[in-house]
């Protein structure tokens, strides 16, 4: 009988269509709270050859281990770790030492000594369907902190803001669930905003708050100014939540959801509209979720108008309740006294951490990080000091493996099949996307196989088989990690790819997840032993607060009994890694300083939406702003006169009639509805400009060209023969857009010859990279919307698949703005061509499939295979036989599969799974058609 596993999560919610593509179950039920048992550690044999492996696309046709049972030896042999013999000079026994796992008792008291931990008591007031939910995914009672911080006065009833802090893993987003919740269950009319810093975050979100409150019942309105609301316009009795983030394809808007889920853009454009169209009173509490991201000048300013803003305007009795949170807030008095609110510092763990530092093959205990500095110090003096070198806990054999001939390699492999072998979930944090999949596939090579019961190795290829399904490929790289239980993630996989196989990781199916750093602050994945490759990111140290987010992702409440990490550090970087270790989390400050970003947006914002219209109420919402608690009052003065003369130049806001009063033109109004910055407004307005009076109609190059990101850098690297490949076969109305946006063909022929590359020193020379930058992503998008698959947009332009999605996603946000900024400049007929492009860009297809691309998994290539089969409408799709439908699927498989037997059988089923999807769609989709034209009769 194999090992157990961990426990899983539930993760519930509206199905989206890549919901839908993991509707395969992939074994037991998911149960929250409970941990299993672990049986014994197994050896560990030997075994086959490893094949080097990268982000960078793979041919097209591979050989897939689906239908592979019989288990062979791993490859490699880990290295055993065994604890040293200081009685004597003998060695240690070469037998390896099992984890230990010391028996946990809580000391945590629950409901039956404090009656307050149960969130049926009295004083909470939550409904209990509420509380039954809450139960249902695990929450069957609170800890002492927690109860003590939503007692606080004014909290439950919303008067008092609040600004907390809590360890990761210690339970602080539960407090704000439940304030918000609470708020707009009692409140008829309000809303609630809750704001995360990444889309993977608000999605994960979303899932969990819709399951939290399913069927929650809430008060509700049966009269507006005392007249019956019509039947009709009945508001629902339930709470809705609904997610606004960057690329995402709903068209919920803000009158149709009770909880708003959001990106930091979309939440600061949320308050904007409300504030303009008068429905700012609707909006009852505001999470500001990560709080210290304030500090970012790249995205986190945005927080901080955010919040100035909401602090600057009260209705009355009815103000705004601002919560924020963070695992790490060194001021939180500075930011309590800017908000407001009151300061609550939680430092309870659930679950003890245990913390090593590895080096050399050798592992040392650190209890903090002042010890950790004072290991790390005698280790990196230990040649010059012998005596003074302490003494490892455990010992990492070194390996006659050429692969891990080096101590850290050696000892990350060895550290995670000791996990794995245990029955615990390992995560390993590497510093890039090479350095992530080569670690896997080492890892995958010393894992063996042979103790598995069919049962887990079912599930693996039933996960390996949904890989194989998805539309856009997947990494060859999981044929050979996923059967030994390895998983790995970063940003060059698509997005289906990542969710598949981090459900599977928390699901039980995969024992070992091997990420980049971004995973610890992108997606809530904890593990029993966290295992750093290193403390870098690429060639840079990575920040202390990302550091301390990568250890805190040990263990995890119901799931495991202790956390441990292990930082595997190379000696270069010993000392600096001890440094960044004890050195103080920077203070939290603000970003609309002198010299930094923002401080032009927070004026205009005001100005556009009508919250100020004179120098007296700008100084009124400065006052609201961390500025003004930050530095001198007399330098802000200063710093708005200035902004004001800079508005005044750049033509976004104007002097009024009167002596004094400030208005907004009409560029700076559709600057701020389409979410831009002044600066990268006005570059906008003055491309198009130029573009209504040259307009290549004739082609598309001109449109995706201005679909293209303002800020490039996130864009792929440019390969100039690939540029000058596109560029000459561009027709005649390809070359004169070309020209128009100002590329010089000659230029790029230039560079391809010479072999160098752009120079971005001074501000003409950023202006012209950037323009071939956005030429460069604008011939990928014209791919896309071409029907062309991702995998073949990725070989062809040396760019990952991941990241040619995130682009499609990020242009799909950028390109609503844009429609925005024409809609509130006048300019109808130009926003209906974009908004035509944009649909386009959705589906990944021409025109003639945009009608079939509403259709779940029918997009581009796939659209196209239906079409050219017969099926060439919604109602054609859903009259068909799913059945019939699994051949085309086939054919438009972005790799093609040798597979045999029930290697092949798993494969179609789920082809057929998928086929039964999209005619229960087009059913659905085609339904609604004929509502609309019966009602139009």
């Amino acid at each position: 009988m194999a090992p157990p596993w961990h426990q899983t999560t539930l993760s519930t919610g509206q199905a989206t269509s890549i919901d839908l593509a993991r509707n395969q179950s992939y074994g037991t039920k998911p149960l929250a709270g409970i941990k299993r048992t672990i049986d014994a550690v197994r050896d560990v044999q030997i075994s086959p050859p490893v094949q080097s492996s990268s982000s960078v696309p793979r041919p097209q046709t591979i050989d897939t281990p689906l239908s592979r049972h019989n288990c062979q030896a791993p490859r490699l042999q880990a290295s055993c770790i065994t604890r040293p013999d200081y009685s004597d000079d003998s060695k240690a026994a070469p037998n390896p030492t099992p984890i230990h796992i010391p028996p946990f008792k809580s000391s945590t008291p629950g409901p039956s000594q404090n009656p307050l931990l149960s969130l049926r008591h009295a004083r909470y007031g939550l409904p209990s369907k509420l509380v039954d939910n809450f139960e249902s995914l695990g929450v069957r009672a609170i800890y002492s902190w927690q109860s003590s911080c939503l007692l606080g006065r004014g909290l439950l009833t919303g008067e008092q803001n609040l600004v907390y802090t809590a360890p990761t893993g210690g339970g602080k987003s539960l407090v704000a669930d439940i304030l918000l919740i609470k708020r707009v269950i009692e409140d008829p009319i309000a809303k609630a905003i809750l704001v995360l810093p990444y889309v993977a975050l608000v999605q994960e979100k979303l899932r969990w708050l819709r399951s939290l409150v399913d069927k929650v019942p809430k008060v509700v309105c049966d009269s507006l100014d005392g007249v019956p609301t019509p039947t009709w316009r009945q508001p629902t009795p339930f709470v809705r939540v609904s997610g606004f983030f960057g690329g995402s394809r709903t068209n919920i808007s803000w009158s149709d959801c009770d909880i708003a889920v959001c990106t930091i853009e979309k939440a600061n454009s949320l308050v904007n509209s409300a504030i303009e169209e008068g429905k700012y009173g609707d909006i009852g509490v505001v999470v500001l979720d990560e709080l210290h991201m304030i500090s970012d000048e790249h995205r986190g300013y945005l927080m901080e108008l955010l919040a100035t803003k909401l602090m600057s305007l009260a209705w009355g009795e009815k103000n705004v309740q601002i919560v924020g949170m963070s695992g790490t807030l060194p001021n939180p008095q500075l930011l309590a006294q800017w908000l407001n609110a009151k300061f609550y510092i939680a430092k309870y763990r659930p679950i003890p951490i245990e913390e090593h530092l590895v080096y050399e093959n050798a592992i040392y205990p650190t209890a903090n990080a002042k010890e950790f500095f004072r290991t790390a110090s005698q280790l990196a003096a230990g040649d010059a000091v012998p005596t003074q070198r302490p003494q490892p806990q455990r010992t990492i054999a070194r390996s006659n493996h050429k692969e891990l001939q080096s101590p850290t390699p050696n000892a990350v492999v060895a550290l995670a099949v000791e996990t794995a072998l245990a029955g615990h979930g390992a995560l390993v944090f590497c510093g890039s996307r090479m350095g992530a999949e080569n670690t896997a596939l080492l890892i995958s090579d010393a894992l063996p196989t042979d103790h598995l019961s069919r049962e887990e190795l079912e599930r693996r290829q039933d996960l390996l088989a949904s890989l194989c399904a998805l539309p856009g490929g997947f990494e060859p790289s999981f044929s050979k990690t996923v059967p030994c239980g390895v998983g790995f993630h970063h940003a060059g996989l698509t997005t289906e790819e990542r969710e598949l196989v981090c459900e599977a990781y928390d699901a039980g199916i995969l024992r070992v997840m091997v990420a980049t750093c971004s995973l610890a602050a992108g997606i809530n994945l904890p593990a029993r032993r966290v295992i750093l490759n290193g403390a870098r990111m690429g060639r840079e140290l990575v920040g202390p607060a990302m550091l301390r987010q990568m250890r805190g992702r040990a263990g995890r409440k119901g799931k495991d009994e202790v956390g441990e990490t292990y930082l595997c550090c190379q000696k270069a970087d010993l000392e600096a890694v001890a440094e960044l270790l004890e050195a103080e989390m920077p203070p939290v400050e603000s970003c609309l300083t002198p010299e930094k970003r923002g401080f032009k947006r927070a004026l205009l914002e005001v100005i556009a939406t009508r919250m100020a219209s004179s120098i007296a109420s700008l100084d009124g919402y400065v006052r609201s702003s961390l500025l003004w608690h930050s530095i001198g009052h007399s330098q802000v003065a200063e710093m708005v006169e200035m902004a004001k003369q800079a508005l005044l130049q750049d033509g976004l806001i104007q002097e009024g009639e009167y002596d004094g009063c400030l208005e907004p033109t009409r560029l700076g109004i559709a600057v701020v509805a389409s979410g831009l910055g002044p600066e990268d407004g006005t570059f906008i307005h003055a491309e198009l400009r130029r573009a209504l009076e040259a307009f290549v109609m004739d082609g598309e190059m001109h449109i995706f060209y201005l679909f293209t990101p303002v800020q490039t850098t996130g864009l792929a690297e440019i390969s100039w023969l690939t540029f000058r490949n596109q560029l000459e076969d561009l027709d005649e109305s390809g070359i004169r857009a070309i020209r128009l946006i100002g590329v010089n063909p000659a230029f790029v022929n230039r560079l391809v010859n010479s072999g160098a590359q752009l120079k971005e020193n001074t501000a003409e020379e950023i202006h012209m990279a950037r323009i071939y930058r956005r030429a460069y992503s604008a011939f990928q998008l014209r791919d896309l919307c071409n029907e062309m698959p991702i995998h073949e947009i990725s070989l062809k332009y040396s760019v990952p698949r991941g990241q040619v999605q995130t682009l499609a996603q990020t242009c799909h946000g950028f390109a609503a703005g844009m429609i925005k900024f024409c809609e509130r400049m006048g300019w109808g007929m130009l926003a209906a061509v974009l908004e035509h492009m944009l649909d386009r860009l959705r589906a990944g297809a021409r025109a003639d499939l945009l009608e079939m691309a509403q259709i779940a998994f029918v997009k581009s290539r796939m659209a196209r295979m239906l079409w050219e089969n017969g099926f060439k409408s919604v109602r054609a799709l859903s009259e068909a036989d799913p059945q019939a439908l699994v051949p085309i699927m086939m054919q438009a498989q972005a790799r093609k599969m040798k597979l045999q037997g029930e290697a092949a059988a798993k494969f179609q089923a789920k082809l057929f799974s998928k086929a039964e999807i999209i005619v229960s769609s087009a059913n659905r989709l085609w339904e609604r058609q004929q509502m609309v034209q019966w009602e139009e009769e």
